[in-house]
């Protein structure tokens, strides 16, 4: 009796381990990263923006080329995304995101605010996912966001990012305008230009020192032509 005693109690204790090895351990805690959201203005013309998720005020007081101060939670689910100027203002533009978990995401405003009759180039939210995941050696990532715009009357191209020159070492070809492109380069010092897809004409020039492990964002802003504020520009932020 003594035997089988100790028997079923060591395939009890097994079997319980077995139970909160699946569970994810005695604490009860859980593998699951939520997804994790930031709030980016890189809207030339824009105030100070808001920004909203489900109504619930997320960000206040960003400026132009002005991120969150931090990436925050929220639950895997479809929302709605709101942007208006700081202050009881009606929304300038709203969409629907889906986050799953494990996952981040930018949430961009882009274009002008005063478009005058160039639908095209309206204030509107983007919302790319990104990595935040460092790359692996002496690396960094850059997440090219294109928000540049050119003057009135003229369409918007798709660009590049690139070296200068004619053979560059990196390059991030056709980002179609509110879109993202992903470039990884050696952590190191470089010069990149903003460029016109399959055109020798560049809207801005940049010489930016990267580090080792860093992820970029790398916005492309500013509308042609202009000078201060509203000037032709990259701007590189790190984000992890």
């Amino acid at each position: 009796m003594m035997n089988l005693d100790r028997w079923l109690k060591s395939t009890l204790l097994v079997g319980l381990a077995l139970t909160l090895t699946a569970c994810g351990g005695g604490g009860g805690g859980s593998s699951v990263v939520k997804p994790r959201i930031r709030f980016v203005n890189a809207s030339p013309d824009s105030a100070s923006l808001t920004y909203t998720v489900d109504g619930d005020t997320k960000a206040t007081g960003i400026a132009y080329l002005g991120l969150a101060p931090n990436f925050i939670e929220e639950t895997a689910f479809s929302y709605d995304l709101a942007v208006h100027e700081d202050g009881a203002n009606p929304d300038l533009d709203a969409i629907v995101a889906q986050f799953a978990n494990d996952k981040e995401y930018l949430i961009c405003t882009v274009g002008l605010e005063f478009y005058g009759t160039e639908f095209l180039k309206r204030l509107r939210l983007v919302a790319p996912e990104i990595d935040l995941t460092a790359p692996n050696g002496n690396k960094a990532r850059i997440y090219v966001l294109h928000a540049f715009n050119r003057s009135a009357g003229l369409d918007t191209p798709n660009i590049d990012l690139r070296n200068p020159g004619d053979n560059p070492q990196y390059k991030v070809e056709n980002i179609a305008f509110g879109s993202i492109g992903t470039l990884t380069i050696d952590a190191s010092n470089q010069d990149f230009v903003a460029r016109r897809n399959d055109s020798e004409s560049v809207y801005a020039t940049k010489n930016f020192t990267f580090d080792s492990g860093g992820i970029y964002l790398g916005i492309v802003g500013g509308v042609e032509g202009q000078v201060g504020t509203q000037a032709p520009k990259i701007e590189f932020v790190r984000i992890n």
